[in-house]
C-alpha cells in the first residue's frame, strides 16, 4: 500500500521474477487505495521487468512521463475512456494490456486484439490479495485463446499452487501471484521450494538414493520445501528425507491416460503431502521448475539428462532472473568438462552451475543465495 512495502516485496523476489505487477488503486474504480506517486518507481533498483496494473476511472491522470523502470501497462477494461488509455500507453513505448473483471463479457476486450499486447484475466474480485479464485474464469480465457491463439493472456488473481496447472492449462502465458507469494511466513526467505531432479531407478542403499534422502533431509531441517515428481527413486528419496527432516513434500505429476513402457510415473511409497497435475512429461518438467526456486541435479538417465538441459537453458534466456542449479556429485566435473570440449559451450554458460559433493555444501550455498 505503501512505497516501502513496495520496495520490500520486490527485493524479496528481485532475480527470481522475471516481471513484478505493481497495482495502483484510487478509489475510484474499485475499492481500496494503494501507492500511487507511480514517478517514484524510477528510483527503484531491481533486475525484475516492472508492470504496472491501474485498477482506477483515468489511468491517463497517473501517465505523465514514461517510467524507465516500467516496461507494461495494464488498465482494467472497465474505465470510461480505454482508447485514450491504449493510445497514450502506446505513445509512451509501454508494452498495453486491458484487464477483464469477472463480470466483464469476453466480447468487451475483442475490438482491441489488434491494439494492445496481451489481455488479462481477472480470478478474483479486484481490489485486494486474499481473495476467493473464480475457476469459471478459465473458461473465458480457453475460448479467447481459441480465438485467438497468439495474443499473450495474463491472469491475476489468487493463483498458487493447487490451481496453477488449470491455469497454465487453460492457455496462460503469464501468470500473477501476490498473496501466493507473500502471503506466506516462508516468503521471508527468497529460496524456499528446491527441486530434486534425478534418476527414477535408484533403489534405497544406493548411493545416489542415500545422497538425495541426506540432502532433503538436511534443508528440510533448516526450513525448506521439497519439490520432485512424485515417482520413484531420486524422488522418493527426496520425499522420504523431507519428512524425516520434518519437512514437506510437492510432487509435479503426469498421470499418462496408458501405461507408458518407459515412464515410471508416479510411485505409491511416494508420500508426498501436495500434488500438482499436469498434463504430459514436458509440461510436468516445465511446471515443476516453475514452482522451486532452485534446481538439484543427481545423477539419472535420459529423463534427468532432459530436466538439466532445460533448466540449464531457461537460466541463460532469463540470466539475471535464472534459478540457481546444482549438480550433486564429483562426477559431474568430467561431464562438463566433456560438455566444454566436445559441445559449443557460449563464454560464461557454465557459471549457472554450481558442483556439491555433501549435504552441507548445498546448504551452504543456498543460504548464501538467500
Amino acid at each position: 500500500k505503501d512505497y516501502e512495502e513496495i520496495v520490500k516485496k520486490i527485493d524479496l523476489v528481485d532475480k527470481e521474477a522475471e516481471l513484478v505487477q505493481i497495482d495502483v488503486l484510487d478509489g475510484t474504480l474499485v475499492e481500496g487505495e494503494t501507492f500511487s506517486d507511480i514517478d517514484k518507481i524510477n528510483a527503484i533498483n531491481t533486475h525484475s521487468k516492472l508492470e504496472i496494473h491501474f485498477l482506477v476511472k483515468d489511468p491517463c491522470k497517473y501517465m505523465g512521463k514514461k517510467l524507465s523502470n516500467v516496461t507494461r501497462v495494464v488498465s482494467q477494461i472497465e474505465i470510461p475512456n480505454v482508447d485514450g488509455f491504449v493510445t497514450k500507453a502506446t505513445s509512451q513505448g509501454y508494452e498495453v494490456g486491458l484487464s477483464l473483471g469477472l463480470d466483464t463479457p469476453l466480447t468487451a476486450v475483442i475490438p482491441y486484439v489488434g491494439k494492445v499486447d496481451f489481455v488479462q484475466f481477472m480470478t478474483i474480485l479486484s481490489g485486494g490479495q486474499g481473495r476467493d479464485f473464480h475457476a469459471e474464469v478459465l473458461d473465458n480465457i480457453k475460448k479467447f485463446k481459441k480465438l485467438y491463439p497468439k495474443m499473450r493472456v495474463q491472469v491475476d488473481g489468487a493463483v498458487n499452487n493447487t490451481n496453477l496447472a488449470d491455469v497454465i492449462k487453460a492457455g496462460a502465458d503469464d501468470v500473477i501471484i501476490g498473496s501466493g507469494i507473500f502471503g506466506v511466513q516462508k516468503a521471508k526467505r527468497k529460496m524456499n521450494k528446491i527441486a530434486f531432479l534425478g534418476g527414477a531407478s535408484w533403489k534405497p542403499g544406493d548411493e545416489v538414493f542415500t545422497g538425495a534422502y541426506d540432502v532433503a533431509k538436511l534443508l528440510a531441517k533448516d526450513g525448506y520445501e521439497i519439490v520432485n515428481g512424485g515417482g520413484p527413486g531420486v524422488m522418493k528419496a527426496a520425499t522420504i528425507g523431507a519428512h524425516d527432516g520434518g519437512g514437506k513434500a510437492l510432487a509435479v505429476t503426469y498421470h499418462p491416460n496408458k501405461p507408458k513402457k518407459n515412464y515410471e510415473g508416479t510411485d505409491p511409497d511416494n508420500k508426498f503431502d501436495e500434488e500438482i497435475y499436469t498434463l504430459d512429461y514436458f509440461d510436468r518438467t516445465k511446471v515443476m521448475l516453475q514452482n522451486s526456486d532452485a534446481h538439484i541435479v543427481f545423477n539419472g538417465s535420459t529423463g534427468t539428462i532432459s530436466e538439466f538441459g532445460m533448466t540449464w537453458a531457461s537460466s541463460r534466456i532469463h540470466e539475471g532472473n535464472h534459478k540457481p542449479i546444482i549438480l550433486y556429485g564429483s562426477f559431474w566435473n568430467e561431464i562438463i568438462t566433456a560438455l566444454k570440449k566436445n559441445m559449443y559451450l557460449r563464454p560464461g554458460e557454465d557459471q549457472f552451475l554450481k558442483i556439491c559433493t555433501t549435504p552441507e555444501e548445498v546448504l551452504e550455498y543456498l543460504r548464501k543465495l538467500g
